[in-house]
């Protein structure tokens, strides 16, 4: 894979004054993506800008931070026909901007909650064999490639790593990773931003239910039904079970960012998935739901199917669940994304139109728990265990007077509180 080389790049930016105005990008300036050939500076649904720094020059120890910059420079300076040099698909991007060339700083890594702004996928190892993965499904699934960490190093030790970032945890699976406890807390303990791990919930982590029980992290799962039979079918896995006892563990931490994902395929197009999933989406009760299609890779395209069920979906949660849901493909620059976002509002105006849940203030929705009700639950939680406890039955013994004092003075006081 071709990367930037350093013998074209400062000297055609050198000739700009600071009031030409300049194509460039946020991402270019600011981003980064660990992939599994190095690291680029976004990847934007299924297009990757070009390499700025590759797997081999990163294990090699040969990257520098100015390496890095002169690197962003070539591209810019190739993106606005300043030199030669790959754009990749830059240059048809909808988050391509123009702007005077004095407000344009390759300097910082970081420093914007872009979306997917620091995304990680720098390995592909998973315990999951889904249809619609192209790793998967090409044999790609590779354990680490790289020190990711030794490139935030570089900026962080020049005094150009910034926060308030939005970073995509992502691969692979994420629980399989051995250095996964390092580097989520090198980005927590650095306050690099808003961290979003997605992880498909098979395997219980320790790390992640801690994190989530602090807030501290974005939990998103992709569940995609609410049937174990589709769940099996579209993942080649029978991890169902786990998964939602897993994702029950997770939202018992009582954390307010545990985001469940649909992602629409052909064998999830059905009716029974669509409801199987809102009901799941009621007894889980997660903080948001994404839906996005199966990515269209190569010539592919998305589906008219797709899109009507991504709106009855969409139109279903808003309705009965509450909530509304978030498409998460909004960000990505690709024509073939911003035809799906136009596709997709007009689906969604149409469902809308027909009513199909009633009138407005005819639709029924059951009620989230308010504070007070979850306060309620735990300390009846706490209750139970300490009243089955060997040291509650050591001092006050079954059939005592003792026993007696105590259920009486409980029902006058904190059980008639948790009772109202």
């Amino acid at each position: 894979m071709k990367t930037f080389t350093q013998t074209t790049t400062i000297a055609p930016l050198a000739r700009l004054k600071p009031d030409d105005v300049i194509k460039t990008c946020n991402y270019i300036e600011k981003g980064s993506c660990f992939a599994l050939d190095g690291v680029r500076s976004c990847v934007m649904g299924t297009v990757n800008a070009p390499l700025l720094v590759s797997t081999e020059e990163l294990n090699a120890g040969t990257v520098t931070y100015e390496m890095v910059v002169e690197r962003r420079q070539a591209l810019i300076a190739a993106i606005n026909g300043l030199a030669e040099g790959d754009t990749g698909p830059c240059l048809t991007c909808a988050n391509l901007v123009e702007r005077p060339f004095k407000d344009v700083d390759l300097s910082c890594l970081g420093g914007e909650p872009l979306t997917a702004g620091m995304n990680i996928q720098y390995y592909t190892a998973c315990n999951q064999r889904c249809i619609f993965c192209c790793f998967a499904q090409s044999g790609q699934l590779i354990k680490a490639q790289y020190d990711m960490l030794e490139f935030l190093e570089l900026f962080r030790k020049a005094g150009k790593l910034r926060g308030n970032n939005w970073i995509d945890f992502s691969g692979g699976e994420p629980a399989m990773l051995k250095e996964f406890d390092k580097v989520l807390n090198y980005l927590l303990d650095h306050n690099l931003g808003t961290v979003v791990v997605y992880s498909n919930a098979s395997l219980f982590s320790q790390t992640i239910h801690d994190a989530l029980k602090n807030d501290r992290i974005i939990l998103t799962t992709s569940l995609d039904t609410g049937l174990a039979s589709t769940y099996a079918k579209i993942r080649r896995s029978d991890t169902f079970p786990k998964v939602i006892r897993n994702l029950i563990r997770y939202r018992n931490t009582g954390t307010q960012r545990l985001w469940l994902k649909y992602v629409i395929c052909e064998e999830n197009r059905t009716e029974d998935d669509l409801w199987s999933f809102v009901l799941t989406m009621l007894a889980l009760r997660p903080n948001k739901v994404l839906i996005c299609p199966d990515f269209p890779y190569g010539d592919r395209e998305i589906p008219e199917a797709t899109v009507t069920f991504a709106a009855r979906l969409w139109h279903a949660i808003e309705q009965l669940v509450g909530l509304t849901p978030v498409d998460y493909t909004t960000d990505f620059g690709d024509p073939k994304w911003i035809k799906y976002h136009a596709d997709l509002c007009a689906a969604l105006g149409k469902v809308r139109k027909e009513k199909p849940f009633g009138k407005a203030g005819e639709v029924q929705r059951l009620d989230y728990p308010g504070v007070a009700h979850v306060v309620q639950q735990r300390i009846g939680r706490v209750r139970g265990a300490l009243w089955q406890s060997s040291l509650r039955k050591r001092w006050i013994p079954e059939g005592s007077a003792r026993r007696q004092r105590v259920i009486n003075l409980y029902q006058r006081t904190l059980g008639r509180l948790l009772a109202e």
